[in-house]
C-alpha cells in the first residue's frame, strides 16, 4: 500500500466575461444629481463610493434584470436593461 496521494488535476479558473464599459444608464439615479453644485466633484477616495443609487425603472437599489445597480455597474453594457444616455 502505497502512502502517495493521487495526483490531482488543476483545472483552469472559467474566464470571466469581459465587460464593456459605455456612459452610464439613463434610468441611474442618486441624491447628488439633484443638488445644486459648481460640477466640480471631490474623488478623494474614488475606491470608496458610498452614494445610494436606484433605478427609474424599478426606483429600488436593483434593476429589472435583478441586479444592484450602482456607479460602475449601470454602465456594463452587457446589462439587459441597460440604455445608454
Amino acid at each position: 500500500m502505497s502512502d502517495q496521494l493521487p495526483a490531482r488535476e488543476t483545472a483552469e479558473p472559467a474566464s470571466e466575461p469581459e465587460l464593456v464599459f459605455g456612459p452610464p444608464c439613463r434610468h441611474l439615479r442618486n441624491k447628488g444629481m439633484y443638488i445644486y453644485t459648481d460640477g466640480s466633484q471631490d474623488n478623494a477616495h474614488p475606491e470608496y463610493d458610498n452614494t445610494i443609487y436606484w433605478c427609474l425603472q424599478t426606483m429600488k437599489s436593483f434593476g429589472p434584470d435583478d441586479s444592484l445597480v450602482g456607479g460602475e455597474d449601470c454602465h456594463d453594457t452587457g446589462r439587459s436593461c441597460y440604455e445608454p444616455i
